[in-house]
């Protein structure tokens, strides 16, 4: 297991770098001609559950068997302990819809990061180093300290 840290860890973005990079990347993905270029960035949009506070917060949108879901470490992922209404801002749409917190097993955990990277995201969008030439099994995948935020959207009906 001491080996699969060395292929496998987590490495999210410092978050020094990302509070001068998101005003940028804010308003790249709600401009609708730039918005529409980028894939999987999106720009999620909630109000704090205590402080009532308006959140504008990129993220990557992965699609994973259907489901819209966000991985995150980040403290604001509490938030949505409890189902709250979001504004997702994806390829130039704008779309609401509501979010949760999942209590996702290691292995739940494991199994999306890996439907996240079989589908096309990088390493780097999901959070994640890989060593070179690595391709992580969902086993080493769960090893990883990751959150599951489940997004619903409105305009989404059941067949």
């Amino acid at each position: 297991m001491a080996d699969t840290a060395t292929r496998v860890r987590l490495a999210p973005p410092r978050p020094a770098l990302m509070r001068m990079i998101n005003p940028l990347v804010r308003r790249v993905l709600t401009t609708r001609p730039l918005g529409r270029r980028v894939a999987l960035q999106a720009l999620l949009e909630f109000d704090g559950r205590r402080s009532g506070k308006r959140f504008r917060v990129p993220v990557c949108l992965h699609l994973i068997d259907g489901v819209s879901m966000v991985f995150t470490e980040r403290p604001w992922r509490l938030n949505f302990t409890d189902p709250t209404g979001v504004t997702v801002t994806h390829q130039g749409r704008v779309r609401h819809g509501q979010a949760v917190l999942l209590p996702a097993t290691p292995q739940q955990v494991g199994t999306a990061l890996r439907g996240a990277l079989d589908n096309g995201a990088a390493a780097f969008e999901v959070g994640l180093k890989i060593r070179k030439g690595y391709d992580p099994t969902i086993t080493d995948l769960s090893t990883i300290a990751r959150s599951l935020i489940r997004i619903d959207f409105d305009d989404v009906r059941e067949a």
